[in-house]
């Protein structure tokens, strides 16, 4: 099928912007004919600035609240009126090519759902759901893929049980029918809860090799000790919700004891890092038994 400029008309962006980085304006200049929503999920005054300057066809919303990637995403959603949508990292590099050639692949694979391009340097994610480790078979089929896919050796297309949130193709009355996020994950592991409910639901998820993009991982937000507190709380909260684990456990007790006498010990020796990322781990798990929001 020969895919044509108007089908990109079809399709919509949505960037969530969270304290950004200049590294946005690199995507915008490559999907420039393609409509774009922009969430501004706070802390991006000055490149908001830049981008209604250089780009003042793009639509920024936002709710005056930082809401998470998931809900944030929930939220651009209301503004989608095209049958499909792309979700795009804002530190990631795709062209309109690739995006196409995503568009091609969810209309010619019957109950797809979301279709997501190869992206370097990432190789850590495809193919299976992180329930599926050690000790339990897996399909050697998509483990192959996951081991190529770096080295571009797998060509066409191959069903997935998950891929990376940074760049995802979804067709939007199957992301309307199953729910959207779900809005317990403000940050890390949305896409991998989504993908477990489409797939429950006979849905396929689809890696594209035709299609690539490079991703700057961990580039998007500003530096500093807030998004590093940030990624470290979310990185802990995110699984437990994933995996339903129980709020009375011991291991979680457990834990938490651990994290707080490991942040006083790297606190007492100035290592502020280790210090801090102890306690977003402590403050999350606190965060998932209490429910504190």
């Amino acid at each position: 099928m020969i895919i044509s400029e108007n089908n990109l008309s079809k399709i919509s962006v949505i960037i969530v912007l969270h304290r950004s980085t200049n590294l946005v304006l690199n995507l915008l200049k490559k999907i420039q004919n393609l409509k774009t929503i922009i969430l501004d999920n706070g802390g991006n005054r000055h490149i908001l600035d830049k981008i209604r300057s250089s780009y003042p066809k793009i639509q920024i919303i936002t709710a005056n609240r930082n809401l998470g990637f998931g809900k944030g995403i929930n939220f651009a959603f209301k503004y989608v009126n095209t049958r499909y949508f792309i979700v795009l990292n804002p530190d990631l590099i795709i062209e309109e090519h690739d995006i196409k050639n995503l568009y091609e692949s969810i209309i010619n694979n019957k109950n797809c759902a979301i279709v997501a391009p190869i992206t370097k340097p990432d190789k850590d994610f495809y193919g299976i759901f992180p329930e599926k480790g050690k000790g339990i078979n897996r399909n050697e089929i998509q483990l192959k893929s996951a081991r190529n896919l770096d080295n571009q050796v797998i060509e066409g297309e191959f069903c997935a049980d998950v891929v990376k949130g940074c760049s995802m193709l979804i067709d939007t009355q199957i992301f309307k029918k199953v729910g959207m996020f779900d809005e317990r994950f403000f940050l890390f592991w949305e896409e991998i809860e989504l993908c477990k409910r489409l797939r429950e639901k006979k849905y396929s998820v689809i890696i594209c090799n035709q299609s690539n993009a490079i991703h700057k991982s961990g580039s998007s937000s500003k530096k500093d000790l807030l998004t590093f507190f940030s990624r470290a709380y979310h990185n802990e909260l995110s699984p437990l919700f994933y995996y339903e684990v129980d709020k009375f456990s011991f291991n979680l007790f457990w834990k938490m004891i651990k994290y707080i006498f490991r942040s006083i010990t790297y606190l007492l020796i100035l290592n502020i890092k280790k210090s801090t990322k102890n306690v977003a781990k402590f403050l999350a798990i606190l965060n998932f038994i209490f429910r504190l929001n």
